[in-house]
């Protein structure tokens, strides 16, 4: 199958292993670079016209249903409309760079995190925007990502299709939306803690990978809930598992991985406000003030709950602390794993 690669025998990391460490000093003070800057006249007026929010993926997708809902509610609690932005392409990156432009003000803010905050700076040895430029307002929620498996495959648990690969090496092929990407990972780590061994297939999108995987071409996917649960529940996919450490509660019949006998298997992505370093603490302050509010809104709660994402608050320091921790145990995997991705 055309973009197939074999893993087992990839190339090095392009990090070393002190990279994880020094991006971790880098984020450890911008939340107090933010914290002193101050311009009290500029926050009074805050905001005097409309916000641009980048979402670095293609509209339709979980980040940008997320995006556009948060939008609309911030856009209502600051008094001015908050513009979707959509500037997807090459591992969100295309977006970062537009938002490490920006002028440091609160008028261009992002919805993202994980993707540049923390496996771009493991992936890449030179990006064309500071990560440590980039400043969290607040974190908004997780997603897992769902085992499911073509209803054909003979496979019903993740004990089986354990066995089944062990059984079968090099004869299961399993998608990603891309080399790199948290299915990417999560399934890297899924094979070392299992000593399963299946042929990674990238695409462009997780989306494109589910026709695949329905006819059978693909045998494994792991995918974000809020696209794959559809498919599951007319009877097209199989869920085995979920990569959260508590069931979902749109599915609750599907175990997690970590319960199934894989203690400390944590996978998932997370979303967060971000802005521009440098951007006046009473402007941070505000849009901190009414992001909680949104992520508190309980109708909203409980739709994305329905969707697989989990709501749930933390500030800039939160959001600090949770890529340090990232960068340490995703910078573990992909070493592990020999991921490497072409150079910018």
């Amino acid at each position: 199958m055309q973009g197939r690669q074999r893993l087992r025998g990839a190339a090095t990391t392009a990090r070393s292993p002190s990279s994880a460490p020094a991006a971790s000093a880098a984020f450890a003070t911008f939340t107090i670079t933010a914290a002193v800057a101050s311009a009290p006249a500029l926050a009074q007026t805050y905001p005097s016209k409309p916000v641009r929010l980048l979402v670095p993926f293609s509209a339709g997708g979980v980040t940008d249903l997320l995006g556009r809902s948060v939008a609309q509610r911030l856009g209502d609690a600051l008094g001015q409309p908050v513009v979707v932005d959509n500037r997807p392409g090459a591992n969100t990156i295309i977006g970062y760079e537009i938002l490490n432009r920006a002028a440091a003000d609160g008028y261009t803010l992002m919805l993202e995190g994980f993707n540049g905050l923390v496996l771009n700076p493991l992936l890449y040895p030179k990006l064309p925007y500071r990560p440590e430029d980039v400043a969290p307002v607040g974190l908004i929620g997780f997603s897992p990502v769902m085992v499911v498996v073509p209803a054909q495959l003979p496979v019903r648990s993740i004990g089986e299709l354990v066995d089944y690969a062990r059984a079968n090496p090099g004869k299961l092929n399993f998608g990603s939306s891309g080399i790199g990407g948290v299915v990417h990972v999560s399934t890297e780590w899924f094979m070392a803690i299992t000593g399963a061994r299946m042929e990674h297939v990238p695409y462009k999108g997780g989306a494109s990978a589910l026709p695949d995987l329905m006819a059978g071409q693909l045998q494994v996917l792991f995918n974000p809930p809020i696209t794959a649960m559809p498919m599951v529940r007319a009877g097209k996919l199989r869920a085995l598992a979920v990569s959260s450490t508590r069931r979902l509660s749109a599915m609750p019949e599907v175990p997690t991985i970590a319960e199934l006998g894989y203690p400390g298997y944590d996978a998932a992505t997370w979303f967060s406000l971000l802005g521009r370093q440098g951007t006046a603490a009473p402007v941070v302050e505000r849009l901190a003030l009414e992001l909680r509010k949104v992520v508190d809104t309980p109708a909203l709660r409980e739709q994305f709950a329905a969707q697989a994402i989990e709501f749930q608050w933390g500030n800039a320091i939160d959001v600090a602390a949770l890529i340090r921790k990232d960068l340490e145990r995703w910078g573990a995997v992909i070493r592990k794993a020999n991921i490497k991705v072409d150079p910018l």
